[in-house]
């Protein structure tokens, strides 16, 4: 089957009604690529659909997922953004759930979602700063998360093990334009 190239792709907010198509690219990322996820695939498949409803429409100021749907209508890729709930934390955001159809890879689909993402962050009144965790050994990932103005900031050995394997995650930061942190940089483009 030929996908269509990241150019005509739609990124747009997911919503609870569309928990089936995200449901199905989630169980087909944990089945592909288990080392990425803190979740797996033998329980994630057998939660109803409708068991994501809730976190595909959240407030727009508690945060978002979208996704990227193709020519076809089929969902290509999803990217989270959920904010900390805790009053002293809710100037953090965490990016969660980023991931591609196995067989859109590699076309530019995640360096989209992921610019959307960050987009629509920075919009969000009082958000300063995004965290996320990526497997430190998937290099590909690791450089999209930097080219985007992410910074690791620590490793924890053995976060999860898949089939008797440690896998260790990379705790990543992006400061957003609100925080009085930030100073602009020249963003990293993909060459």
């Amino acid at each position: 089957m030929t996908q269509e190239p990241s150019a005509a792709l739609r990124i747009a907010v997911l919503t609870a009604g569309q928990a089936p198509a995200y449901k199905a690219l989630r169980d087909k990322a944990l089945c592909c690529a288990p080392e990425a996820f803190t979740s797996d695939y033998a329980t994630a498949v057998q939660r109803p659909a409708q068991a994501y409803a809730p976190r595909l429409s959240m407030p727009a100021d508690e945060g978002f997922f979208l996704g990227a749907w193709g020519a076809d209508g089929s969902l290509l890729g999803s990217i989270g953004c959920q904010r900390e709930e805790r009053t002293q934390q809710r100037h953090m955001a965490t990016v969660v759930a980023m991931m591609v159809e196995p067989a859109a890879q590699r076309r530019g689909i995640g360096r989209q979602l992921l610019h959307s993402c960050l987009a629509r962050a920075e919009r969000i009144s009082g958000l300063e700063q995004l965290v996320l965790t990526v497997t430190a050994s998937n290099a590909h990932a690791v450089r999209l998360y930097q080219r985007a103005g992410f910074r690791s900031y620590g490793l924890l050995p053995r976060a999860i093990v898949v089939a008797g394997v440690g896998h260790d995650k990379l705790h990543m930061l992006r400061l957003l334009p609100s925080s009085p942190l930030w100073q602009p940089t020249a963003p990293h483009e993909d060459h």
